[in-house]
């Protein structure tokens, strides 16, 4: 199934695209999308995953326009036709 991918800001990340369709099996989650995105791009699990396998507090899931943590972070299952927002976080004050 074909997932598009969004890519916020992430040229620090080597990334050269701000989008990518990448094709992921059926029942696949973030942590899926996450791995056959490093694949191409190494480093990327690393920067966006925590120490304990979950989503680093400096990046943003959006799937559909919902954020993965509220959803069940890197257990989110993802549909055929989902987009994928990553952005990173942002704090001020």
């Amino acid at each position: 199934m074909n997932i598009d991918v969004r890519l916020n800001l992430l040229g620090v990340l080597g990334i050269k695209q701000s989008e990518l369709a990448i094709d992921t099996p059926a029942n696949a989650t973030v942590a899926t999308l996450i791995s056959l995105i490093d694949q191409h791009n190494p480093g990327f699990a690393a920067a966006l995953t925590n120490d304990s396998g979950g989503i680093s507090p400096q990046f943003v899931f959006f799937i559909n326009g919902r954020n993965a943590v509220h959803l069940d972070g890197m257990n989110t299952r993802l549909d055929a036709g989902d987009v994928v927002n990553v952005i990173p976080a942002i704090a001020g004050g």
